[in-house]
């Protein structure tokens, strides 16, 4: 990895949930980023100013429009309501700014498609905030599926979650969060899959439900997916799993890998890699790794990890899986504006060097 020659300066705008995990890790990066600002909503501001207290940034804000107006800041993270990426983030691009936008990259392939032609146009850095790519464990799995020779993979993932209540307002609102359990789990399930995969998914039959009266959407969801390749994942997503539960499945025609919490890894029975786990909202290495990769991408001018335009799928896979909730029936996707898993053939980004 190039080393990065100066200090990125970093604003953070939405001081929600996973707010934290993100600050952290700018912290744990004192030697390549500085923290410019932290920005809410102005009936955030007791939580946006304790934030800019624990995590010495050097001022907070109440607006968006004065980080996209900030000469200050080369790069924002972006942890707002799911609804709110595109709007916010297309604004931020053309303003010159990276952007490391967490999970989904929309809610609509629209949107998806908007931000990364944003990106493109204005040579900047669009990644999406797929932290579980991060993991000891899943790092180790895709380099060993991505050997040379490697055939169609059949994957089975049970990612389970218990929520007692919703824990923001957004939640409730299934327009808001894109569905629920498809909103805010199904990135992390499908992302792996398509990147753990490595081909492009071209069909996708989904059932979902809703066993708790708490908010609009799903809170179970069973998505299947086919590959390009032959391959086939099957997610199956849960907010009422007691104990939580992260669990794949991945069979070759050689080898069966077991991967738990994304952090520990078995091949044919053999223990490959044994991350300890450990609560993530608060920070920990993979979001760590996951900031790197963003900042070395700006520092060398290419396409990072999990860009925009390479995570595409993911966005046209869950909006795919309510149509098919909907309908009953398989959906085929649209492969033309799909984007690229490998991001290969992506716009390059204009280097950020001193």
């Amino acid at each position: 990895m190039t080393q990065i020659h100066r200090p990125f300066r970093l604003a953070l705008v939405g001081p929600g949930r996973i707010a934290e995990a993100h600050l952290e890790a700018v912290t744990a990066a004192s030697d390549v980023a500085q923290l410019i600002a932290i920005a809410g909503v102005p009936d955030e501001i007791q939580r946006t100013t304790e934030l800019q207290q624990r995590f010495g940034a050097r001022r907070s804000e109440t607006t968006v429009q004065a980080i996209i107006e900030a000469d200050d800041v080369d790069a924002v993270i972006l942890t707002v309501p799911n609804h709110l990426h595109a709007p916010l983030a297309i604004p931020l691009l053309e303003a010159g700014k990276h952007v490391l936008i967490e999970k989904p990259l929309a809610t609509r392939t629209a949107d998806a498609l908007a931000i990364a032609a944003a990106a493109d146009e204005h040579q900047r850095v669009a990644m999406v905030a797929h932290c579980r790519r991060f993991f000891d464990g899943a790092q180790a799995a895709h380099r060993f599926l991505s050997e040379p020779g490697r055939g169609p993979a059949s994957t089975v993932h049970y990612l389970g979650v218990y929520a007692d209540h919703a824990a923001t307002a957004w939640w409730k609102s299934a327009a808001d969060t894109g569905g629920l359990a498809i909103g805010l789990n199904g990135p992390h399930s499908i992302d792996t899959s398509i990147w753990l995969t490595g081909s492009r998914p071209v069909r996708v039959y989904a059932r979902n439900l809703r066993l708790r009266d708490l908010w609009e959407g799903e809170d179970e969801a069973t998505i299947i997916v086919d590959f390009e390749d032959g391959s086939t994942a099957v997610s199956h997503l849960s907010l009422n799993a007691r104990p939580a539960v992260n669990q794949r499945w991945i069979n070759t025609d050689a080898h069966s890998l077991y991967l738990e919490d994304d952090r520990r890894l078995r091949i044919n029975g053999e223990q490959i890699v044994d991350e300890a786990t450990t609560p993530y909202i608060h920070g920990d290495n993979g979001f760590r790794s996951q900031l790197r990769e963003f900042l070395s991408a700006l520092a060398e001018g290419r396409q990072p990890s999990s860009s925009a335009r390479s995570t595409l799928p993911v966005v046209q896979v869950m909006e795919a899986a309510h149509l098919s909730n909907t309908t009953g029936l398989p959906v085929e996707l649209d492969v033309s504006v799909a984007g690229i898993p490998s991001d290969e053939g992506a716009a390059p980004a204009k280097p950020a060097v001193a």
